[in-house]
Formats: structure tokens, sequence, C-alpha cells
């Protein structure tokens, strides 16, 4: 599926639908061209139809590539990373992009929250005041970043309730906090490359990119250098809930081995007791007593809790207490699924009035 939006001079939008997209043919005007799940063959026809070099198109293709910037003769490509919480674990899908000086080609095998938000404020009336390919780059850019404010929220929401299950001793804690420490991992692997290439956008002088865009990249690069801190930043709360969770672990395993030496203390002196009076003797002190057996219980009894009263007192044990059951969270940070998409479109309302004043 294609999506063609088209721009003329006078800064109108029209969208359509089509199977072979052309690059425009009149002076102003200029297209984005929205590829999504074609096959490779259609990509490359684009690609030569728009005078795209083949090297860039071709690796295009690289699902493993990392986010990247690289500028040609006549175009700009580039690769970026947006995040999905589908299915069972979070992951950052790819979506690759090629600025020239009159077109904005997007590739992508799936639809994206970004670009499904700039689509739906596009068709709104008034729109965005986008002037050329690259600040339309500067919007997706923008709208992407906001998404990742919701994300880190939730995961400060996690992890301090992981701290209450830690303090608890509970042992869901290590599954939870690996499952979103792995995470955090996964959207720095990706955001710090992302961080960098909009810097090398904002300082670009490719005649592709103008003054506008540039601005908008500056403030994506900051908005990108502010998450990276925040997820640094919940990286290390996860650490410190682990090592708060070994404490816990370690008090616990202290307190049991106290009480256990403590219940051994208390049986030591009655197993000698009745060590002394089970002995094969024939004459025992107290054998030939009708109360003898009951007053031995009695002794027992009371030695039994005078020693428990004197380990009370001395603090080796405490009284029993009942710990609150812990909530239970998910699993890492794939449970957002649109709550980022909704954050983000109120915000998206404002952007265009906002960025109409920074021009």
């Amino acid at each position: 599926m294609i999506h063609v939006y088209r721009w003329d001079e006078s800064g109108v939008v029209e969208m359509e639908v089509v199977e072979s997209p052309r690059p425009p043919d009149r002076p102003g005007h200029w297209v984005w061209v929205d590829v999504i799940g074609e096959e490779p063959d259609t990509v490359r026809r684009i690609g030569h139809d728009f005078g795209i070099d083949p090297v860039a198109v071709e690796e295009s293709f690289a699902a493993t590539n990392l986010p990247l910037v690289e500028e040609h003769l006549d175009d700009i490509f580039v690769v970026l990373h947006g995040f999905s919480t589908g299915g069972q674990r979070l992951s950052t899908p790819e979506i690759d992009v090629f600025v020239g000086a009159n077109y904005l080609i997007t590739v992508h095998d799936g639809p994206r929250g970004s670009l499904e938000l700039l689509k739906e404020r596009l068709s709104e009336e008034g729109g965005l005041p986008v002037t050329s390919p690259a600040t339309l780059l500067g919007f997706m850019a923008l709208v992407g970043g906001r998404r990742y404010a919701p994300l880190i929220l939730e995961l400060e929401r996690q992890a301090d309730a992981l701290e209450e299950m830690a303090i608890q001793g509970d042992p869901q804690t290590v599954v939870e906090v690996h499952a979103l420490r792995r995470d955090v991992i996964y959207l720095r692997r990706a955001l710090g490359p992302q961080y960098e290439v909009y810097e090398d956008l904002s300082e670009s002088t490719h005649h592709a990119i103008d003054d506008h865009a540039r601005q908008m990249f500056v403030r994506v690069a900051l908005q990108h250098h502010r998450s990276l801190e925040a997820l640094e930043a919940g990286r290390a709360l996860l650490g410190s809930v682990l090592e708060t969770y070994r404490g816990a672990v370690a008090e616990q395993t202290n307190e049991i081995m106290r009480v256990l030496t403590v219940f051994s203390a208390i049986l030591l002196p009655l197993t000698l007791i009745t060590g002394l009076w089970g002995m094969n003797f024939v004459e025992i002190p107290g054998d030939d007593l009708r109360w003898g057996f009951w007053g031995l219980v009695a002794m027992m009894a009371i030695l039994v809790l005078g020693l428990w009263v004197y380990f009370t007192r001395r603090g080796f044990i405490g009284a029993p207490r009942l710990r609150e059951l812990p909530k239970a969270v998910g699993l890492g940070l794939f449970n957002l699924s649109t709550a980022p998409i909704r954050v983000v479109a109120g915000g998206l309302r404002h952007l265009g009035r906002n960025d109409d004043r920074a021009g």
C-alpha cells in the first residue's frame, strides 16, 4: 500500500493511494510517499523513478540497521527507530527515510504510530505548517520523540511498585526487574544513535535541509537527550531495587536463622533432661513418685517459657508480624499499547501552532 501526499506552492495537501508514485513535475510542488509493507522490487522501482542512490535503496532492506544518516548528492538517507508495545515484548521497528528537495519517502513493513498520528493531523482543517520535505521529517521526529514520555513515566511507576515488592522480599521482584532492565537497554540501544542522527541533521548543510527544519531537529535532539537521561536514571533505580531485594532477603534469612537458633537453644536443655531420665538404670530419682512424670513435664514447660521470655527481652526474637501481599506489575513495558499514542495525540494538536510561531 502506497499513500501519496502532494503539496503545491500554496501549501494545499492532497492524498491518494497509488501503485506507482511519480516525482512532482512542477516547481514548488513536492510529495510525501509512504510505502507500507511493499516488496523490495516495488521500493527499487520507486527509488529509480525518484533518482535515489541505488546503494541507499539496497541498504534500506537490512533489518538490523541502527539509526543512521547518510548524505548523498541529491538526497539524504535516514534510518529511524520507533517502538512497539504489541505482542509479548518491547520492540523498536525500523523506518527508512529518503529526503530530497521535492520529496520525502518513508518505507516500513507495517503501520507506525507516529506516522498515523501525522497523517491524522494533516487531514484536519488547518493541518500543520509544513513547508518542505525536511520540515515534514521534523514533525515526524517530534511526534516520535513525544511518544517516549508516557513510556518513561510507566517505567518510573513500575520501578516504584517494584521497590515495594523488593522491601517485602517478593521473589517475583527479580523477574520483573530483569524484564524492565531488558526493555530499558533495548530502548537506549535505539535512542542513543538516533539522538546522534538528529544532531547531525541539525548541523547539516545539505540543500534538502532548510533552516526551519534544522531548528526542529535541534528540538528533537534535546528531546531525545532528556529521554536518554531518564532511561539512565531508570536503569540506576532498577539496580537499587535489586540491592533492596537482596538486603530484604538477607534480613529474612537472618531472622529465620535467629528463630531456629532460639528453638535449638530451648530444646537443648529439654533433650538433656529427657536423656537423663530415660537412662536404663533401676533407681532413678523421682521414679517412685506418683506425680514425678507430671512434675518433670511442668518443670520443662516452665523452663521453655522462661527461655522464651529471656530471648525475647534480649531481642533475639520478635513478635510475629503479617506482611501485606505485594501488588503484581506487568512484565516489562509491553503492556503499554495505546497510552503513548493517546498522550501524543493531544499534544500534536498544538504542535503546528507552536512551530509556526517558532518559524
